[in-house]
């Protein structure tokens, strides 16, 4: 009974060992799908912290939200895009309504006549956002990953295409290998009791 007992704990031990070694290569296959770009030249930003009433008014607008409603928190950064000396802004909903498997959604918008005029909308969005050097139509590239609903993971480009950015960065092109130069956006812990509640 004692050999019987003492070759199932061996069995369960074993399976356990196997199943910790297939985590690891499945992990590691991951990170080495990704090793040939270089993000060492990043530098990466926090969200703002004050709330901006204009925006809430504009974003829950888009996506028809009251406030209160559906838990959603928000963050942004204004960043310039077009090297007009003026700073659009990117906002990043997170929540259940506004969220996926996929990602969460985002949203930029530019200041015309002080008010929030929306650019682009995306879905899938992960953080940070890396806002690259390199533009295409005089606006910036934008660098998402993206992973998660049966995607593959990898780093998608965004271009502009003269009016607005793609809707859905997992069917855009992958983010050719080499060194990348830029700001990572949004770059919170969103895991944690950050974002400003709307």
């Amino acid at each position: 009974m004692k050999i019987k007992y003492t070759f199932l704990l061996l069995s369960l031990i074993f399976a356990s060992f196997s199943f910790e070694m297939k985590a690891n290569i499945v992990y590691a296959s991951q990170d080495t799908q990704h090793s040939e770009i270089d993000l060492s030249n990043i530098t990466y930003i926090k969200s703002e912290t004050e709330r901006d009433i204009e925006l809430e008014e504009a974003f829950s607008k888009v996506y028809n939200l009251k406030r209160g409603e559906h838990k959603i928190k928000y963050y942004y950064n204004r960043i310039d895009l077009n090297n007009d000396k003026k700073p659009e802004t990117f906002v990043y909903l997170s929540g259940p309504y506004v969220c996926g498997t996929g990602g969460c959604s985002g949203l930029i918008f530019q200041e015309v006549d002080d008010e929030y005029k929306l650019v682009s909308r995306f879905s899938l969005v992960r953080t940070p956002i890396i806002i690259q050097e390199k533009m295409t139509n005089g606006w910036k590239n934008i660098m998402m990953y993206v992973a998660g609903g049966g995607i593959t993971p990898s780093y998608k480009e965004l271009k502009f295409n003269g009016e607005t950015y793609p809707l859905n960065p997992s069917v855009q092109p992958d983010v050719k290998n080499g060194k990348i130069k830029g700001v990572g956006i949004i770059s919170d812990d969103i895991s944690e009791n950050t974002g400003i509640k709307f």
